[in-house]
């Protein structure tokens, strides 16, 4: 026979207890922690209190049983980096501030040369727009080709990276 629990059901401190797998009294000191609300004489209710011993149960146990905790997790973080690496998901920080340093010198470059580029095209122009536009389109060229050109970064410069 199915059992109805209303949301707003009290239940007692022996009986949270029973359903905790813990003891009354545990109830008792989480309710005098202020991790428990209690609604009266032992009385606490069942919604509330059953949240209240899940959020406890996940923070509390022994530091021992925290630092396995950390470990595992450490160790599975390890793990999925380890396969992150072979999936060729990850690269070493060393080697992204490479390439972009390499992009950063490819655009500082293509951007420099755009004044003699340009400079013939514009001497005696008089209309504003013609100059803007030659300016404005040079300067796209210029950004989508430092954005567009590969960089591969040889393995000898790995080596100190694996």
């Amino acid at each position: 026979m199915p059992v109805t629990i209303d949301k707003d059901m009290t239940v007692s401190d022996a009986v949270l207890a029973s359903l905790a797998g813990v003891s009354a009294r545990r109830i008792r000191q989480l309710a005098e922690d202020g991790r428990l609300e209690r609604i009266g004489q032992n009385k606490y209710p069942l919604g509330a209190s059953i949240r209240a011993l899940l959020e406890d149960a996940a923070g509390s146990g022994s530091e021992l049983q925290r630092q396995r905790t950390r470990k595992v997790a450490a160790d599975a973080e390890r793990a999925e980096l380890e396969v992150a690496k072979a999936k060729g998901e990850v690269a070493p920080i060393a080697e992204i501030e490479r390439v972009w340093e390499t992009k950063f010198a490819m655009i500082r470059q293509v951007m420099t040369t755009i004044p003699a580029r340009v400079a013939n095209r514009i001497v005696g122009e008089k209309d504003e727009r013609r100059i803007k536009d030659l300016l404005r389109d040079e300067i796209y060229d210029g950004l989508m080709r430092g954005a567009a050109a590969e960089i591969n970064i040889g393995d000898e410069d790995n080596d100190d990276h694996e």
